[in-house]
């Protein structure tokens, strides 16, 4: 915590307080002792028992900012009661806090005019009536992360960001998938949000290049760019970055499809890079990681899983990197190859256990599947689950690992006549013998 507390258990020192800071059920670094934790939120609940008892401190009217993060207790009361004994608060962070409402989010928007931050990230109870009621009644506010909040959907974003042009930083990944970003809002903060700075898009399933690249067009003070599983944008709008965010220092495209000249144009540009996280871009090879030594002395973090990058090429890179890789690249051959086989004795389990359950999942949606060529792809897709798992079986024979598979029958007296039943749970009956044509 900044600041430990000491009336009534909370120290607030000689200083004058602007700043408390709490972390609740679970600790920000999974490092921290157990003690501190439960000192955390015993600290936590003091602070709110004083809000609660309308007990005067010597903060009240000096706090600034208040962070309760990881709090799955923080009621719509305790809110309500913050509001009331701490009339001076600018900036509220409940990122990951449970338990509140959008009753709260409300009173925050008539009690805090001077509102200038507020994060209530991963928050399932609101939605974007709360949020746009405080866009337009604290027209002072900055700083908006309302990240994976499940219920607020694209027509509020929308609204919200025209309703607080001034916005400096904006997340907005992982809202509800069944109305999830449109490329039309990306447009409108492209052009009613000019001063942004830090912009997190995680997740947004649906925006293409369209979007991204008219962000590209109208904002130019980015310093943070987020758009990692945004699965339709493509290299041809990741490769305008390189020339279109000249203060870039943190950028996040992991699971896209950026080439190896994209990324090395993008590091090229950026010397000040300090964040670059392309995990999951199968297309990156060792050549990125050379322009990386050569241009980028500022760099602080790299996320490389799942790309062709090889161990070799990482040994050049500065050590004071923090290099997030595969863990394999740091496994002795042995224990690599011991590993590989446990997972694909444990894979052909899995592949198995998927297939028996098949045919419920296709009774489970018979309802909505009238459709014969759709009939037609799952039955040819049983098949292709079938070959695939009697090769991986065959697979596991080779690596003599038949004991490691520990698979127990629920219905021993069904059988099938699969070519290698060693690997073959007995109670699965393939659904049809042939093919429609």
């Amino acid at each position: 915590m900044i600041s430990e507390i000491k009336e009534n258990e909370i120290d607030t020192s000689n200083e004058e307080v602007t700043h408390f800071e709490f972390v609740g059920d679970r600790a920000s670094d999974y490092n921290h002792e157990l003690s501190v934790s439960r000192e955390n939120i015993t600290l936590l609940e003091n602070f709110l028992e004083l809000a609660c008892n309308k007990q005067k401190t010597s903060y009240t009217l000096s706090l600034r900012s208040l962070k309760i993060t990881h709090y799955s207790r923080l009621s719509d009361n305790k809110i309500l009661c913050v509001l009331r004994s701490y009339p001076n608060i600018t900036s509220l962070n409940f990122e990951q806090s449970k338990n509140f409402t959008d009753a709260s989010l409300i009173e925050i928007a008539r009690s805090y005019p001077n509102l200038e931050s507020l994060n209530v990230c991963d928050n399932q109870d609101i939605t974007g009536h709360s949020i746009y009621k405080i866009a337009k009644l604290c027209q002072k506010i900055r700083h908006l992360d309302i990240g994976f909040c499940g219920n607020i959907t694209d027509d509020f974003i929308y609204k919200i960001v025209e309703a607080c042009s001034k916005l400096e930083l904006l997340r907005i990944g992982g809202l509800k998938r069944c109305k999830p970003i449109s490329d039309q809002t990306i447009v409108a903060i492209a052009h009613l949000c000019p001063n942004l700075r830090h912009l997190s898009l995680k997740g947004c399933h649906n925006i293409t290049d369209v979007s991204v690249n008219r962000l590209l067009q109208y904002i130019h003070n980015l310093e943070y760019l987020k758009l990692d599983q945004c699965k339709f944008i493509t290299d041809s709008s990741i490769c305008n970055i390189a020339n279109s965010c000249p203060k870039l220092e943190h950028l996040d495209i992991g699971t896209s499809d950026a080439s190896d000249t994209t990324i090395c144009n993008i590091v090229r540009s950026y010397k000040n890079l300090k964040y670059l996280d392309i995990r999951c871009c199968c297309l990156v090879t060792d050549i990125v990681i050379d322009e990386i030594v050569q241009h980028c002395s500022s760099l602080e973090f790299l996320g490389i899983q799942l790309t062709n990058v090889s161990k070799d090429a990482l040994s050049k890179l500065n050590p004071k990197i923090k290099i997030k890789r595969d863990s394999v690249l740091d496994m002795r051959p042995e224990k690599e190859l011991n590993d590989l086989q446990v997972i694909l004795v444990n894979l052909v389990q899995y592949l198995w256990l998927t297939y028996a359950n098949l045919e419920d999942i296709v009774q489970y949606c018979e309802d909505k599947i009238k459709d014969e060529h759709y009939q037609k792809s799952i039955m040819e897709l049983e098949w292709d689950m079938r070959g695939m798992a009697e090769r991986f079986g065959l697979m596991v024979r080779m690596y003599r690992l038949k004991e490691k598979i520990n698979y127990q029958p629920t219905n021993p007296e069904l059988d099938t006549n699969y070519a290698i039943t060693e690997f073959i749970p007995h109670d699965i009956k393939y659904r049809e013998e042939q093919l429609p044509s």
